[in-house]
């Protein structure tokens, strides 16, 4: 029995010295760039367009190599592509527009275990919540036609798999950091409602965000 008792109070210490030397930190911030997007498939000749991703993100980094991320992002994607107008038989330009609600999570492996330049990177799952699409002006026979609202004809969701890099550099106050996040993302999904269109977004994104340190700071041996 007494063994017992002294096993037990082994594996708790050792339960208590592997909580703290695993405590960690969480930052906040916002984050604001830019998409390249276009649409991968069997979208004959579309071609990249740019549009504005910005929003917030909550961060928990442990005091090893590991963390974990979630962001929330107004996201601008799409494309433009080249189709021959029925009318006039010649090439026009379309340009179409997705913007979504983005839920990137990401699972992240920091370079350096501390200090004060912590490179990571990191992958998971996103999710896009359709807000709406839009079909831009384009000119036909002279005529620049207005915006469409064509949101009906897209999936309220999209999942997509994120892969990227981050570098975290020291923001102007204790526990700050500037981010910079370059990112690629891939939808699983066609995005058409139209089974035979297979449009998948595609995207390039690049932002620069901003953290904010968080709740009880736990320090390492790496730490400066």
């Amino acid at each position: 029995m007494k063994t017992a008792r002294i096993g037990f109070t082994l594996v708790l210490l050792g339960i208590s010295l592997s909580l703290a030397s695993a405590q960690q930190r969480f930052s906040v911030g916002p984050r604001v760039g830019a998409n390249l997007s276009s649409f991968a498939g069997n979208a004959d000749g579309n071609s990249y367009r740019s549009g504005l991703a910005a929003g917030m993100f909550v961060m928990y980094s442990s005091l090893n190599h590991f963390g974990i991320s979630v962001d929330a992002l107004y996201s601008q994607l799409g494309a433009n592509y080249l189709a021959t107008d029925a009318l006039s038989q010649t090439p026009i330009t379309y340009k179409q527009r997705l913007t979504y609600i983005e839920v990137p999570i990401a699972l992240r492996y920091f370079l350096t275990p501390g200090g004060k330049f912590r490179p990571n990177l990191f992958v998971g799952p996103s999710l896009g919540f359709l807000v709406k699409g839009e079909s831009l002006p384009t000119e036909r026979l002279g005529i620049l036609f207005p915006t469409i609202d064509n949101t009906s004809s897209f999936r309220p969701l999209d999942l997509g798999l994120t892969a990227g890099v981050q570098l975290n550099f020291p923001g102007f106050g204790e526990r700050q950091r500037f981010l910079i996040d370059g990112r690629y993302r891939y939808g699983l999904n066609d995005v058409r409602k139209d089974n035979s269109a297979n449009w998948h977004n595609s995207a390039f994104t690049l932002t620069l965000g901003y953290s904010f340190g968080v709740g009880p700071e736990y320090r390492s041996r790496y730490q400066q």
